[in-house]
């Protein structure tokens, strides 16, 4: 198959690589202010996301899930009233949820975890 992207990188060096990572970080570091700026304090992503963003929000004080099943995504945005946003540049208030308690749980015998969502305001 014929690649999507036009883009190349090259890392010749040490310091090629050193000023590669200061740019991810700065991203990410940016990454999590956009999300503290809507006001957001839990972040949901169906498709997963680094472990440096998962570290650095949860650093933050943002937890994160990073695996959320496309059907679990869906019901939670109806019951909450929240918008699945395709990327996160695309956060606003406006589209954040609103929800009482987030906390996990573990069930059955095998000891099971969950994620379990109170007091969404569509429920």
């Amino acid at each position: 198959p014929k690649l999507k992207t036009k883009h190349n990188l090259e890392i010749k060096n040490k310091e090629d690589y050193e000023k590669l990572y200061e740019l991810e970080q700065k991203y990410f570091v940016d990454m999590v202010q956009t999300v503290k700026d809507s006001g957001a304090n839990l972040v949901l992503c169906q498709w997963g996301f680094d472990y440096e963003a998962n570290h650095l929000l949860m650093h933050h004080g943002l937890p994160a899930v990073r695996w959320v099943g496309g059907v679990e995504i869906e019901l939670i945005a109806i019951a909450t009233g929240g918008r699945i946003i395709p990327r996160f540049q695309e956060i606003s208030p406006e589209k954040l949820g609103k929800a009482g308690h987030v906390k996990e749980v573990s069930f059955g015998t095998t000891g099971e975890k969950m994620i379990v969502i109170e007091e969404c305001s569509n429920s």
